[in-house]
């Protein structure tokens, strides 16, 4: 009877933290991708100039790197349940404010606090999956990032012709609803006495020297190259569609979503294939193919399949799942997990911070998007450097180790 009531309870324990998983996932893409799409409506209400929008496409990544920081630290001192949950109320509160924002310097503020929280969710998850399934990593890791993907596929599909019909206050006030409920699985987990007890304990040890290994540096490459194409896209895709595509501004929604859509068949299909095959090379390479050939075919013929031109450069940043996805494969513990996952993703965020400014600042020094796209273009370079390392199949700790 002891043993059934135990695998009755480890049962319940497996399903609330799957739920809480997916939920803290759909929710770390809404602060970043609900937000473009309706520019030209909230500008009715809120001013919103070339330079507040260009700040707004930097604050994504700025907040992803702010997060980065915080949750080593965070976790160490209150644990990793209690650090779940303190990043999903900075995702609510921040939502909340943009909704009640009367200028776009209170927008800026709470997309802000959003975008920290959504950051130290970046960081956070994949230790969360090595921790509480260690066994599934491939499998957790794909639904995870699949459900990354959704969060970024649903806002700006519905923020549009939600925003029109009631009020884009309305539209965030939905995304800080949403959010709420990702706290529920953590505050019961927490309830059960599965917070971390030794803060950090397996999750953070020793700190690693990863800017010795070739592999973290690989693997912080392919994940920069992915955000340069999402974070420059997010901010700045639907202007592109309507400047050199000719499209409406719901085209342009439409668009955005079509991009991020693209990348959810290689969400769920990355981690597994990663966790499968011996070299992850190849993968790699094909998401920077992948990047060089759709941003060139929309700068070299933006008006004649736009959306094919999307599907393909919205496919390249499979390079992230894959990333994450490797920030588990190619470490020896959750300690490592973690260190990694705050270091990879500290410096693609950092670079990504500057690419909606200089993608704005070429815009309006040009008069087109052409140099910003060649740019864009050509960064998918970086991951064929990257591809020859992974090949490899070498973990940080090993290579820490031979050194």
């Amino acid at each position: 009877m002891g043993t059934t009531t135990r695998s009755k309870t480890a049962l319940r324990d497996s399903i609330v933290a799957v739920v809480g998983v997916i939920l803290l996932a759909a929710n770390t893409r809404s602060a970043v991708s609900g937000l473009s799409p309706i520019y030209d409506i909230v500008n009715q209400d809120v001013p919103l100039g070339i330079d507040a929008r260009a700040l707004l496409g930097s604050l994504p990544p700025i907040g992803f790197v702010i997060g980065g920081l915080l949750t080593p630290r965070l976790t160490r001192r209150i644990g990793l349940e209690w650090n779940l949950v303190t990043l999903v109320g900075l995702i609510v509160l921040g939502h909340t404010i943009r909704a009640l924002a009367t200028d776009w310097t209170v927008l800026a503020a709470g997309s802000a606090i959003a975008l920290i929280g959504s950051g130290m969710g970046n960081v956070s998850l994949p230790p969360t999956i090595k921790r509480y399934f260690p066994h599934h990593i491939g499998s957790m890791s794909a639904a995870y990032i699949t459900f990354v993907s959704l969060g970024s596929v649903v806002p700006p599909l519905i923020a549009v012709p939600l925003s029109e019909s009631s009020s884009w206050r309305i539209t965030m006030a939905i995304w800080a609803a949403f959010a709420f409920t990702a706290l529920i699985p953590w505050l019961m987990e927490i309830r059960r006495g599965h917070n971390s007890g030794d803060p950090l304990g397996s999750v953070v040890g020793a700190k690693l020297a990863l800017a010795k290994s070739p592999t973290a540096w690989a693997i912080a490459v392919a994940f920069s190259v992915s955000s340069i194409t999402g974070y420059g896209m997010f901010a700045w895709l639907p202007d592109i569609a309507k400047d050199a595509a000719g499209m409406t501004e719901l085209e342009g929604g439409l668009m955005l979503s079509v991009f991020a859509f693209a990348g959810t068949p290689m969400s769920l299909a990355m981690p597994l294939i990663a966790a499968r095959v011996k070299n992850v090379g190849w993968l790699a390479g094909l998401g920077g193919l992948l990047i060089i050939t759709g941003f060139g075919a929309m700068l070299l013929a933006p008006t004649a399949a736009p959306f094919l031109w999307v599907v393909i450069f919205g496919a390249g940043p499979l390079l992230f799942p894959l990333s994450l996805a490797l920030i588990n494969l190619r470490t020896e513990s959750t300690s490592a997990s973690l260190q990694l996952s705050a270091f990879t993703q500290f410096i693609a965020y950092t670079v990504a911070a500057t690419v909606p400014p200089l993608m704005g600042l070429s815009r309006a020094l040009t008069g087109s998007w052409n140099l910003a796209l060649t740019c864009l273009s050509l960064s998918g370079l970086g991951a064929a450097w990257a591809a020859i390392v992974l090949a490899r199949n070498n973990t940080v700790e090993s290579e820490l180790v031979a050194r």
